[in-house]
């Protein structure tokens, strides 16, 4: 049996980063995370590539653009789920999707299954 994909999760709010958790878990990925910095969330993919990742766009030390240039160099898919739409990091990234925070659910697997194979 094949092992669940495994899902690289960076979200500072604790909330937001629950109800994500338990969507990817749902539709049978495994979490690495949640990482609330950009820092832990940069460490994460050193230790281990995941498979794809869902990131916000900022959180407590930063926004994840550096990170996003990371995974864009280890051919790692990602996509944003945030509530900020204008920010530097969905700018230099546009080809990654964008999940609005407010219509999490369905929207954010169907849109990571497009991506993540």
């Amino acid at each position: 049996m094949a092992a669940n994909p495994k899902i690289l999760l960076v979200e500072d709010d604790p909330a937001i980063a629950g109800i994500i958790a338990e969507l990817l878990e749902e539709a049978d990925y495994e979490v690495d995370g949640p990482h609330a910095s950009l820092a832990d969330g940069m460490a994460a993919v050193a230790a281990d590539f995941p498979a794809g990742a869902v990131l916000d766009v900022r959180v407590g030390d930063g926004d994840v653009g550096l990170l996003a240039d990371d995974l864009d160099r280890y051919d790692i898919p990602y996509l944003f789920c945030t509530g900020a739409f204008a920010h530097p990091a969905l700018d230099a990234h546009p080809g990654a999707p964008l999940v609005p925070k407010w219509a999490l659910s369905r929207q954010l697997i169907d849109a990571l299954r497009r991506i993540v194979h």
